[in-house]
C-alpha cells in the first residue's frame, strides 16, 4: 500500500474502521476455512468424516474470490506489526530487559514491575508449547514496559516537572499495580495453559473475555505511562493526544486478530462443538461428551512430542472415560476467575521460585564477566572457555567451537595423567589440589561413559565451549575440577543407588501399611500405589539391574561426596516445599530442579516426594481421613516427574536412532541403566523374568508407625471432616426473614421437592432446602443434595402478568451443572412448581416443591398425571399417602413397611455401588429400570441420603476389583483369587480363578497348562498387585507345598485326628510324625478350631517366616478367613494344600482323557449358562404377572 493511501486511512478514522469491518470479517471467514482446510490434511481428517473435506474445498474457493480484497488490509503496517511482535517476541526480550534494568538502577522505584516483568517472561518462555493467544498477551505488556525505557530522559527522579510533582510521585502508584496486574494475567496463562484441550474449547468464549480484559489493561496502562511521561516533561497536548490515538486504534486491531486465533488442534473439536447445537447442548450430552474426550485424546496422543500440562492431564483421564467425563465437568463449573484464584498459591510458588533462580543467576554472571575479562587478552575460541585446565587442553589441541566427546574425555584424562607422573608440579597444584590425587583413579577407560554423559548433555556426541562453562561452573564451592570430575565417574552412580533403594524402602514400608490402612481411605491408597509404584520402579531399578559387585559402596570414597549429595537433596526439597509438594506442570519440574539432564535430579527428587507422601500414609494409617484428592495430587505430581524423564528418554532414542544404534542396547548402559526398564518394560515385568526379582519387603509395626507419625502440616489439603451421614439443615427462620418483603416472605421456609426430566418423573431423588433471605427482595440457601454434594440457591421474585415469579439457580460445588428454575406460588402457599432447565434460554422440564412432609411428597402423582387427569390424580394421592400414614402407625404392619424400605434400600445400593463383576452389571442392565425409578420416587429425601451415605463407606472400604480375569469363565474376578501354583509356573502368566465352584471344580485346558482340580492354590482374599505380589507368592507357595508333600505322607482318605486330648503318635493318621510329641503335634492344629488339620488343609503365606498358621477347611468355609494368635489376619495370603491324586500327571494326559476333560469343562460352562438362562425367564414370568395384574387394576377403575 503506498504512502498516499496511508496517510488517507489515519486521517479518515471512519473510513479506517468501516473498511477494516468489512476486511476482518473476510479474514475470519477465510481463515477459518484456510485453517479447516489445512487441518484436514494434516491430522488426516478426511478419513473420518467426509464433511471436512467439503469444508476446505469450500474454503479454497472462498478464499481465492475474497483474496483480491482482503490483501490489501490484512498487509496494513499494524497488521504486518502485530504478526511480527509474535514471531519475534522472543528474540527482542533480551535487549528489552536489559533497557529496563538500565532505567530502573537509575530509578529504583519501577523495580517492582521491572522484576516482575523479568520473572513471568522467564516462566512463560519455559512453557515450550505456547499458544498465539498467550504470546499476543506478553507482547502487549512489552509494548507496555517499553515505555518506561523513555523514563532514561529524565535522570532525576526526584526532580519536579513543569506542574511541580516529581515523576517517582507521579508514577509510583501505577507502578506497584502494574506489577500486579503483571502477575495476574500471568496466573491467568498458567491456569489456562494447565486446562484440557476440552475445557478450552467449550470455556474458550470466558478465556477469550478474560485475555481480552487483559489487552485493554494493558493498553490503558500504555496510555497512562505515556501521559504521565509527556505531562512531565512537558510535551504539547497535541502530541500526547495523538499517541493516545494511535494507542487505541492498535489495540482495536490487536483485539480484531485476537478473535481469530483458533488453535490447530482446537478446530476440529470446535466444528464439532457447532454441529451438535453449540457449548450449552454439548455440556448437557455425556455422549457427545464422551465423544470429544475420545477425539481429543487421539489428537493429543498424535502430538505427545508437546510439553503441556494438558496433556498429561487429557492422557491420565482417559483412561478412564468415566472418570475423564467427571474431572471435565469438574473444570467446565468452574469460572476463569474461580480457576484462576484456585491456581494463585501454585503460582505464587513458582514465581517465588523462579524470582529466587534470576537473582542467583544474576551474582553467577557478574563472577563469570569478570573471569572473561582477565581472559579476553587471549584469542581464539579457547579464550571463551572459563576453567584454565580445560582451556589449556582446548589451545594445545586447536579445537574450534565444539569437539568430539570421546576425544575430549581422552584428552582431558591424559592431561590429568600427565600431572600425575609430574608429581604435582608447582604450576599443576595451583589448579588441583594435592589432596585430590585420589580421583586420579577415576580418569579410567572404565568411566569414560561417564565422564562424557556428564559434559555432553544433549547427548550429541559433541562437547561445546558452552557445555564446558556450565559443567566446570556447576561444580561445588571449593572442590576441584578434578574432584568434581571424580563425582560424576563414581560418585553420581552411588548416590543414584543409594536413592533407588530408599524409594523401595519407602513403597516397601507403604505396602506392609496398607492391608491396615484405616477403611476410609484405604481405595485411595490403593489407587496411588497402582498407579506410582511400577511407573517409579521403572525408572529406578535399572540402576540396581545394571549393579555388579565392583560397585559396592566405598564409605571412605562415599565421604567425599556426601556433602554435595546432601546440599542438592536440601536444595530440591526447598523447591518442593515452595509448591508445597504440589507439581501442577512441566515448567514447574524444571523451576525445582534448574537447569541441566534430567538423569541429575530425577531420582533424590522421586525420593522427596514420595518421602512426603509416606508421611501421608503414616496420618491415613489411623490418625485422619483424607481428602479424595490429597493422593491423588500426589500421583499426578509424580506423573509429571516422570513424564519429564519419559522426553528425555523419547529424545535420547530418536537420537540414537539417526546414528544407527539400536536404542534398547544403548540404555543397558547409558546414565547407568536408568532409562532401560523405561524404555523396554518387559525386561522387568514380563511373568518369566518377574518371578526372579525379589523387592524388598518390611513387617508391619503399628508402634513403629505411630511413633513417626507427622503433624497436619504434611497434606496440601484440610483433612475431611465432612460426616456422610449429614442431611440438609433442618433450619428456622431469623429475625432478618422477619424483615424480607411480602412476596419474599412467603416463599421463605422448608421444602421439599422432585424435577423431571425428559418425560421421567421424577428424574432425581428427592431434594431437601431451607430457603432464607438474604436481601429484603432476594432469597438464597445452602443445602445437600441426595448424592451428597453441596449446593447453594439463590432467588429473586418479579411480577409477570400480575402474578409473583420466583427465579431461582442452583450452583453445585462440582461435578454438577448448574440448574436454572422459574415458577409460582399455590394459592395457599404450600406449593412451588414451575419449569427448569440447565439454561435460561431452555427450561423445559418440570419440577415441584412443597411444604407438606418428605412421606406426603412421595406419594404425589407426577404432574403428568395431573394435567392428565387433576380428579384421578388427587384421588391417588389421597389413598396413597393415607395407606402409607396407616402403615407407620400401625405396629403390626410397619414391619412390611420396613422390609419394602429394606428392598428399595439394596435395589438402590446394588445400582449405585456397580462393583460387581461385567456377568452382575449385565445382569443388573437387562433388569426393568421402571423398578428403579420408583425406588426415587418411593424414598424420602433422608433415606436416599443414608442409601447414599451406607454405598460411599463401602465403596472406601472395599478395594477395587482384582486387575485379573478367570482363565475358566473369562469374567472379572470380583471376590478371592484364586491362582494355581504348577499351572502359573508352566504358563506366561499367572492361572487365576474366580470363587466360582464351578470354575474351580473342573479340569481346564490352556495352552500349556493342564488344570486339575487338585492343584495346589493360592488364595487371596485382598486386592494384591500382580507384579509386586504374585512372584513372591508364588515362589513362597512352591517352597511350602514341597514341604507339605514331605511331611504329609499318608493318603488322603486317613482318618482326621480330631480332638488332641489323648493324643498318641499311633493313630496320626493324615501325616507322618514317628515318635513326636503332642506339643510337635499341636503344630498342627488349626489356629481357629484347634484341630489337627488334614489335607486338604490351608498354609498361612504371610505367617509361614515367623511360625507355620494351618487353617481346616472346615473353618476356612464358615468364615471369610480367620484370624489367630500372633497376628495372623483374614487378608493374609493362603496356600491351600490338596492331598496327592492318583490321575495322570497334568503334564502328559490321556489323548482320551483329555478330550474328557474338555468334555466336562464344556458341560459345566454350559449348566451354569442354564441356571442363568433360567433365572431371567423366571424373572420375565413374574414380570409379566405384574404387568397382567395392573392391567386388570387398570380397567377395573375405568
Amino acid at each position: 500500500m503506498d504512502s498516499a493511501t496511508n496517510t488517507g486511512l489515519v486521517s479518515d478514522q471512519d473510513s479506517v474502521s468501516r473498511r477494516l469491518g468489512d476486511a476482518y470479517e473476510a479474514i475470519k471467514e477465510a481463515n477459518s476455512h484456510i485453517e479447516t482446510a489445512q487441518n484436514s490434511r494434516s491430522v488426516k481428517l478426511v478419513d473420518n468424516a467426509g464433511k471436512f473435506f467439503d469444508a476446505a474445498q469450500a474454503g479454497v474457493s472462498t478464499v481465492d474470490s475474497t483474496i483480491a480484497t482482503v490483501q490489501p488490509l490484512y498487509e496494513l503496517d499494524a497488521m504486518k506489526t502485530i504478526r511480527d511482535g509474535i514471531t519475534t517476541f522472543v528474540e527482542g526480550l533480551p535487549g528489552v530487559l536489559k533497557a529496563l534494568d538500565e532505567v530502573a538502577n537509575i530509578h529504583p522505584f519501577i523495580k517492582i514491575a521491572v522484576g516482575a516483568f523479568r520473572v513471568v517472561v522467564e516462566l512463560d518462555v519455559k512453557r515450550r508449547d505456547n499458544e498465539k493467544k498467550i504470546t499476543v498477551l506478553f507482547v502487549e505488556m512489552k509494548d507496555m514496559m517499553e515505555v518506561l525505557i523513555q523514563l532514561r530522559e529524565v535522570k532525576d527522579e526526584d526532580a519536579p516537572g513543569l506542574d511541580g510533582t516529581t515523576i517517582k510521585a507521579r508514577m509510583q502508584g501505577l507502578i506497584e499495580r502494574t506489577a500486579d496486574d503483571i502477575k495476574a494475567c500471568a496466573n491467568a496463562c498458567d491456569t489456562y495453559s494447565k486446562k484440557k484441550l476440552l475445557v478450552k474449547v467449550l470455556k474458550s468464549s470466558s478465556w477469550d473475555d478474560k485475555f481480552q480484559s487483559f489487552l485493554t489493561l494493558f493498553a490503558d496502562r500504555r496510555k497512562a505511562f505515556t501521559f504521565a511521561l509527556d505531562m512531565h516533561v512537558g510535551r504539547a497536548v497535541d502530541d500526547a493526544n495523538r499517541k493516545l490515538d494511535a494507542v487505541d486504534m492498535k489495540l482495536s486491531v490487536v483485539l480484531e486478530y485476537f478473535s481469530t486465533l483458533v488453535p490447530p488442534d482446537q478446530v476440529q473439536l470446535r466444528e464439532i462443538v457447532r454441529n451438535r447445537g453449540g457449548v450449552e447442548a454439548v455440556a448437557r450430552d455425556d455422549n457427545t461428551l464422551a465423544l470429544l474426550v475420545k477425539i481429543a485424546a487421539s489428537s493429543r496422543t498424535a502430538g505427545s512430542s508437546s510439553t503441556n500440562t494438558g496433556l498429561q492431564a487429557d492422557m491420565g483421564d482417559y483412561a478412564d472415560w468415566k472418570a475423564s467425563l467427571r474431572s471435565l465437568k469438574e473444570e467446565l463449573a468452574d469460572s476463569a476467575d474461580v480457576a484462576m484464584q484456585r491456581n494463585l498459591e501454585t503460582f505464587e510458588g513458582k514465581f517465588l521460585m523462579q524470582q529466587r533462580r534470576l537473582m542467583e543467576e544474576m551474582k553467577g554472571t557478574i563472577h563469570h564477566e569478570s573471569d572473561r575479562v582477565i581472559d579476553s587478552v587471549l584469542g581464539g575460541p579457547h579464550d571463551r572457555i572459563k576453567d584454565r585446565d580445560i582451556h589449556e587442553i582446548w589451545k594445545e589441541m586447536r579445537w574450534r567451537g565444539h569437539v568430539k566427546a570421546r576425544h575430549f574425555v581422552l584428552a582431558l584424562r591424559d592431561f590429568y595423567l600427565q600431572q600425575a607422573d609430574d608429581q604435582y608440579t608447582p604450576q599443576t597444584i595451583v589448579r588441583a589440589h594435592p589432596d585430590d590425587k585420589w580421583a586420579i583413579e577415576y580418569l579410567d577407560v572404565s568411566y569414560i561413559s561417564a565422564l562424557i554423559e556428564a559434559f555432553d548433555d544433549d547427548a550429541s556426541g559433541f562437547i561445546t565451549i558452552n557445555e564446558v562453562n556450565r559443567f566446570t561452573s556447576s561444580r561445588p564451592q571449593g572442590w576441584s575440577l578434578l574432584h568434581w570430575i571424580a563425582y560424576w565417574a563414581k560418585g553420581w552412580h552411588m548416590s543414584s543407588l543409594r536413592y533407588t533403594h530408599k524409594i523401595q524402602a519407602i513403597f516397601a514400608e507403604m505396602f506392609a501399611m496398607l492391608p491396615y490402612m484405616r477403611s476410609e481411605n484405604h481405595k485411595e491408597a490403593y489407587r496411588y500405589l497402582e498407579r506410582v509404584w511400577s511407573k517409579i520402579t521403572n525408572a529406578s531399578y535399572g540402576l540396581i539391574q545394571a549393579h555388579s559387585e565392583d560397585d559396592d559402596d566405598d564409605d571412605k570414597l562415599w565421604a567425599r561426596f556426601e556433602s554435595y549429595v546432601e546440599a542438592e537433596e536440601k536444595r530440591l526439597d526447598e523447591g518442593l516445599q515452595t509448591v508445597r509438594y504440589y507439581i501442577d506442570a512441566l515448567d514447574t519440574v524444571s523451576l525445582i530442579t534448574g537447569p541441566g539432564r534430567i538423569e541429575k535430579f530425577i531420582l533424590p527428587l522421586l525420593y522427596l516426594k514420595v518421602r512426603r507422601d509416606l508421611d501421608v500414609f503414616r496420618l491415613a494409617h489411623r490418625r485422619v481421613v483424607l481428602d479424595h484428592y490429597e493422593l491423588r495430587d500426589s500421583t499426578s505430581s509424580l506423573a509429571l516427574i516422570l513424564w519429564h524423564m519419559v522426553l528425555r528418554m523419547l529424545g535420547l532414542a530418536a537420537l540414537f536412532k539417526q546414528r544407527g544404534l539400536d536404542p534398547a542396547e544403548q540404555f543397558k548402559t547409558f546414565a547407568s541403566g536408568m532409562h532401560y526398564l523405561a524404555y523396554s518394560p518387559g525386561k522387568l515385568w514380563d511373568f518369566k523374568n518377574a518371578l526372579a526379582v525379589k523387592f524388598p519387603r518390611v513387617e508391619y509395626s503399628e508402634d513403629e508407625i505411630e511413633k513417626a507419625v507427622p503433624t497436619l502440616d504434611v497434606l496440601h489439603r484440610p483433612v475431611s471432616t465432612t460426616n456422610p451421614f449429614n442431611t440438609a439443615s433442618q433450619d428456622t427462620l431469623t429475625p432478618a426473614d422477619l424483615q424480607a418483603s411480602s412476596s419474599v416472605k412467603v416463599i421463605l421456609g422448608h421444602w421439599y421437592g422432585f424435577y423431571g426430566d425428559s418425560g421421567q418423573w421424577p428424574a432425581y431423588p428427592m431434594a431437601s432446602f431451607f430457603l432464607h433471605a438474604s436481601t429484603p427482595e432476594t432469597f438464597e440457601s445452602q443445602s445437600i443434595s441426595p448424592g451428597g454434594v453441596a449446593y447453594t440457591i439463590t432467588g429473586r421474585c418479579k411480577t409477570v402478568d400480575g402474578r409473583v415469579e420466583y427465579a431461582l439457580y442452583l450452583v453445585y460445588v462440582h461435578t454438577h451443572k448448574p440448574r436454572f428454575i422459574r415458577g409460582r406460588l399455590s394459592e395457599d402457599g404450600n406449593s412451588l412448581s414451575g419449569v427448569w432447565g440447565f439454561s435460561e434460554e431452555a427450561l423445559e422440564n418440570d419440577f415441584y416443591y412443597t411444604r407438606l412432609s418428605a412421606e406426603t411428597l412421595s406419594a404425589r402423582p407426577s404432574p403428568q398425571e395431573f394435567r392428565a387427569d387433576r380428579l384421578g390424580a388427587l384421588w391417588r394421592f389421597a389413598l396413597t399417602a393415607t395407606r402409607r400414614q396407616v402403615r407407620l402407625r400401625t405396629p403390626r404392619l410397619a414391619w412390611r413397611y420396613l422390609k419394602e424400605f429394606n428392598d428399595k434400600k439394596n435395589l438402590m445400593m446394588r445400582f449405585l455401588l456397580q462393583e460387581g463383576s461385567v456377568r452382575e452389571m449385565a445382569r443388573m442392565a437387562e433388569k426393568n429400570m421402571s423398578a428403579f425409578w420408583t425406588v426415587y420416587r418411593e424414598l424420602t429425601y433422608d433415606e436416599v441420603r443414608f442409601v447414599v451415605a451406607v454405598v460411599e463407606l463401602q465403596q472406601t472400604r472395599v478395594p477395587p476389583l482384582q486387575n485379573c480375569w478367570c482363565n475358566v469363565c473369562e469374567d472379572r474376578i470380583a471376590g478371592v483369587r484364586y491362582t494355581c501354583v504348577p499351572c502359573s509356573f508352566q504358563g506366561d502368566d499367572s492361572f487365576d480363578l474366580c470363587d466360582r465352584p464351578e470354575c474351580r471344580s473342573v479340569p481346564f485346558k490352556e495352552g500349556p497348562c493342564n488344570h486339575l482340580p487338585s492343584h495346589p492354590l493360592i488364595v487371596n482374599r485382598r486386592m494384591i498387585f500382580p507384579s509386586r505380589d504374585i512372584p513372591r507368592l508364588l515362589r513362597q507357595a512352591r517352597e511350602i507345598v514341597a514341604l507339605v508333600e514331605a511331611t504329609f505322607k499318608d493318603p488322603p482318605h486317613s482318618p482326621s485326628i480330631g480332638n488332641t486330648e489323648g493324643y498318641s503318635s499311633s493313630h496320626a493318621g493324615s501325616f507322618t510324625l514317628g515318635s513326636k510329641s503332642k506339643a510337635d503335634a499341636m503344630r498342627y492344629a488349626c489356629v481357629s478350631c484347634a484341630k489337627l488339620v488334614r489335607l486338604p488343609f490351608f498354609i498361612c503365606i504371610d505367617c509361614e517366616a515367623h511360625q507355620e498358621v494351618y487353617i481346616c477347611t472346615d473353618c476356612d468355609s464358615r468364615t471369610s478367613g480367620v484370624s489367630g494368635p500372633n497376628g495372623h489376619r483374614p487378608s493374609h495370603s493362603l496356600v491351600q494344600c490338596t492331598p496327592a491324586t492318583t490321575q495322570p500327571s497334568p503334564e502328559r494326559p490321556s489323548p482320551v482323557e483329555e478330550r474328557l476333560l474338555q468334555l466336562e469343562s464344556q458341560v459345566a460352562l454350559y449348566a451354569s449358562r442354564f441356571d442363568t438362562l433360567d433365572e431371567r425367564l423366571g424373572r420375565m414370568e413374574r414380570l409379566m404377572e405384574s404387568m397382567s395384574l395392573t392391567l386388570t387394576e387398570i380397567r377395573g377403575r375405568q
